[in-house]
């Protein structure tokens, strides 16, 4: 950068005199060369129009990043995509889906599906999820988990 500006002080040459048309050269400090190319380059846009340019299109992107996952996802649900679906056909709320995910996730079931099929499977995993609960906490979860039963599998 220092050669850059040496050469370009030796460059900067100005007319002087008046008659005999002699050349002098004139030294010009980095800064008045650098003011002056910013002159040069100026633009009339306002920051706030550029501001709503850069807005747009981070909004642009993000809309377009959402849709490609959603498309993704629908194309080919993992699954906890696929449990909460047929849970929510079911009928259970999302409390209760969170309650069978947990309960899932407690017994290290690769998914909570698992817990939709059968009714063994699931008074069986459920009795190990509140085994290490106190009474009060046993007994909602209970009552609770009745509830998923009678509208999973009815009475």
């Amino acid at each position: 950068m220092l050669h850059f500006a040496n050469t370009l002080t030796l460059l900067l040459a100005q007319t002087q005199g008046d008659g005999d048309k002699q050349k002098a050269l004139t030294t010009v400090s980095p800064s008045d060369v650098s003011r002056e190319v910013n002159k040069g380059i100026q633009h009339d846009m306002p920051w706030e129009l550029l501001m709503v340019g850069i807005g747009a299109t981070l909004t642009a992107i993000v809309v377009i990043s959402l849709r490609r996952r959603w498309i993704r996802r629908h194309e080919n649900p993992g699954p906890l995509t696929l449990f909460s679906a047929i849970a929510r056909k079911a009928g259970l709320s999302w409390q209760d889906r969170y309650i069978l995910w947990r309960i899932a996730r407690a017994n290290d079931l690769p998914t909570p599906i698992a817990l939709l099929l059968a009714r063994g499977a699931l008074r069986h995993y459920a009795q190990q999820y509140t085994r290490h609960r106190s009474i009060t906490a046993r007994a909602r979860l209970d009552a609770r988990l009745a509830r998923i039963e009678a509208d999973l599998f009815g009475h």
